[in-house]
């Protein structure tokens, strides 16, 4: 399916664009179809593991027909958040911290399940992308989960 792509193009063109993301997520066969004169190697998902192999075993940079580069990376196996708190995920959220002066717990809202939060209205209005919204939610998650056993393991 084309949808997109020549928009996708546009943003593209005249800039170094980096694409980068976790293994067999379809970062080589995105560039691929941006420009399929490139035509990348790309491999399914492990049987054993259902998770992506090393296709891009290294970072490559390639120029696009229309104006601009994309790069393209080998996959990310793992990503990890060391030493960082929830509150400095929604300080990182640009859309969020501008909204957060508006909640009603203000800077510190986590935006999650305190009342009166601007950034839970934006969402069910639609301002801000439910998506964004549940991605942050899964980042807060992860931190939360690898600070506790950080802050548990035995010394």
């Amino acid at each position: 399916d084309d949808t997109g792509l020549d928009e996708f193009r546009e943003w593209l063109k005249d800039k170094t664009t980096l694409i980068g993301g976790q293994s067999g997520v379809g970062k080589s066969s995105l560039v691929n179809s941006i420009q399929p004169s490139l035509d990348l190697r790309t491999s399914e998902l492990s049987d054993y593991s259902g998770k992506g192999i090393h296709t891009t075993t290294f970072a490559e940079m390639f120029p696009l027909d229309f104006g601009g580069y994309l790069i393209d990376t080998p996959g990310i196996k793992t990503l990890s958040f060391n030493n960082l708190e929830p509150m400095d995920v929604a300080h990182n959220f640009r859309e969020f911290f501008a909204l957060s002066e508006e909640c009603k717990f203000g800077g510190s809202c986590l935006h999650r399940n305190e009342p009166k939060c601007a950034v839970k209205a934006a969402v069910e209005s639609g301002e801000v992308s439910e998506l964004r919204y549940i991605n942050y939610l899964t980042i807060l998650e992860e931190i939360e989960d690898q600070n506790y056993w950080e802050r548990h393991k035995e010394i």
